[in-house]
């Protein structure tokens, strides 16, 4: 039976990825996802691409890939670009290949296996993912907190009044595994979980792994700390 394996924001750090990546051992007809931020932040992003592209792993779009993409197609306009990358990021600008591009430029916003949705940010439950509006794209990408009312809330503006989307999600489109909003260990709720433990930032690079995908609740994770 196929696995589904599914790893957490990698941002570039590969020697971490390719040591959790043979704990797992995946077979040949094993399903490899990751939960977007495949790039930026660590020091070996654009052989993380490579080598995801190169061994047929699939992603979903993570707000990191976003914004290059926003950028190269900015670019192409005949006036100053808006966007304002690190040098990190224009790094990784001037080492894109056509390949890179194209992988990133066909990433979807979710991928779903049964009934596990596979995203990179999070979900309010007025949102369906069968009918997507432009804002509602950008929220999936990049949402963390609610406000009281539960509304969408931009990066930092959250409070003590803040909820945290999986805290009420209600499961409706699905068992979510995301990433995004790192935390110290995966993050369970009853319907999502997320799996984006830090390794950029000195922690761990975390994985999900579905030995069956009809059974959700069934699952095995692994990590690999951080090597610096």
């Amino acid at each position: 039976m196929n696995k589904l394996i599914i790893y957490g924001d990698i941002h570039g750090c590969y020697d971490e990825f390719l040591f959790l990546r043979n704990k797992i051992n995946p077979k040949k007809d094993d399903i490899e996802v990751c939960v977007g931020d495949i790039i930026t932040k660590g020091k070996n992003s654009i052989k993380t691409l490579e080598f995801i592209i190169e061994n047929n792993i699939q992603s979903v779009l993570g707000n990191h890939e976003d914004k290059l993409l926003r950028y190269l197609n900015h670019q192409k306009q005949n006036k100053k670009n808006p966007i304002i990358l690190a040098n990190d990021e224009q790094n990784i600008i001037n080492n894109l290949t056509k390949k890179h591009i194209q992988f990133l430029e066909n990433l979807s916003l979710f991928l779903k296996f049964e009934n596990i949705t596979i995203l990179h940010g999070g979900l309010q439950n007025d949102i369906s993912l069968n009918d997507l509006s432009k804002k509602d794209k950008q929220k999936i990408l990049r949402l963390r907190y609610l406000d009281e009312n539960y509304e969408y809330l931009t990066y930092g503006k959250e409070d003590e009044r803040s909820t945290f989307w999986a805290d009420i999600y209600d499961g409706k489109q699905g068992f979510i595994v995301y990433g995004h909003q790192w935390f110290k260990e995966v993050n369970k709720n009853n319907f999502a979980i997320g799996i984006d433990t830090g390794c950029v930032y000195g922690n761990k690079l975390s994985a999900i792994v579905f030995p069956d995908i009809k059974e959700y609740s069934n699952y095995k994770i692994y990590s690999q700390k951080a090597l610096f």
